[in-house]
């Protein structure tokens, strides 16, 4: 029995502080970097075009709502590196970092790793459950679970997994066409890129881990509709043990795994940003009016997303502005 060296084990050691650093740095400025990424506007909604948004909601009766949703998510996600700001640098570029150095290390972790068979078959069967298909199915199988049992919270976290599933799988796929990347038991074990040119190339290339990808985008919007703690450990812990069985099965490298991870969890969270009913938006604007000389602000927040905190808010800001003067700002609500 061969015992791995410190090498391995600083490998592993780094291949698991990447995965915690894309969970925890990505977790308070996803939200951030998905509103400036892809600023939406906000309509002054009325109840006629809120009963027909609902009337058309992507699913087994609107199926053609759902193929819109999905080709005006990949425009959306493939332009989106046209709408990166400054302020995007501040996750941008440690990902960046990580990404080279995993790829940097990647050949020789799979060498400290070696090839133990009984690993390889217990990462196999692990890694089965985060496949496209097998995350794909469990995401309709909740959908249809909450629409039989008319749980509208299920259903639309079944129906928006099966969405990010599929964005997040098509875009792995694109990705890997566009890198053509070597697997660790392919050539030389070094997971070159374009190995043999532009001439030939894979349709199953390494880079990155469409398991990693579907997995994390099921589990983001898992995590998002059922926000708890417990929720959020298995969800993300689930898609961390696929992400980790598919390098240590010897099917990819850990930058693949990494990149595949980050890939999944931001296409969820633009899923679930873009069509959940249940995300909090709202939209600040500053008001100026010269003729009186006064300024404040308009803030349009979604009652549907308040609740009955909707009626103890509006009777606090009206409160407020019986308290203010009339020469004092303006404050609208």
């Amino acid at each position: 029995m061969n015992i791995p060296s410190i090498a391995y084990f600083r490998q592993l050691a780094t291949f698991a502080l990447l995965f915690i650093a894309l969970s925890v740095s990505a977790q308070p400025q996803g939200q951030a970097a998905e509103n400036a990424a892809f600023p939406d506007p906000v309509p002054q909604p009325n109840s006629a075009s809120i009963e027909s948004a609902e009337a058309e909601i992507c699913g087994v009766r609107h199926l053609d709502d759902c193929l819109k949703d999905l080709l005006g998510d990949q425009i959306g996600i493939w332009t989106s590196p046209f709408r990166l700001r400054g302020r995007d640098a501040v996750w941008l570029l440690p990902f960046a970092g990580a990404t080279a150095l995993a790829i940097h290390y990647d050949a020789d972790a799979l060498r400290q790793l070696g090839g133990d068979k009984g690993r390889i078959d217990a990462s196999h069967k692990i890694a089965a459950f985060g496949s496209p298909w097998v995350t794909g199915g469990g995401a309709a199988a909740v959908y249809f679970l909450g629409a039989a049992t008319h749980n509208d919270k299920l259903a639309e976290t079944g129906r928006l997994g099966a969405e990010a599933v599929i964005d997040a799988s098509i875009v792995a796929e694109g990705l890997k066409l566009a890198t053509n990347r070597q697997r660790p038991e392919q050539g030389d074990g070094t997971g070159k890129f374009w190995p043999d040119g532009t001439r030939i190339y894979s349709v199953d290339s390494a880079f990155p881990s469409g398991h990693a990808a579907a997995s994390w985008a099921l589990a983001r919007v898992v995590a998002g509709e059922y926000p708890g703690i417990w929720t959020k450990l298995g969800a993300y812990g689930f898609a961390t043990a696929i992400s980790v069985s598919r390098v240590t099965g010897n099917n990819h490298f850990p930058s693949d795994a990494l990149v595949g991870s980050a890939v999944g969890y931001l296409v969820g969270g633009y899923v679930l940003h873009h069509h959940g009913d249940s995300t909090f938006s709202y939209n600040i604007a500053p008001i100026v009016d010269a003729s009186t000389r006064s300024f404040g602000f308009s803030a349009t927040i979604p009652t549907a997303s308040l609740g009955n905190a909707a009626t103890g808010l509006h009777s606090h800001f009206q409160a407020l502005l019986h308290r203010r003067g009339e020469n004092s700002p303006n404050y609208r609500f």
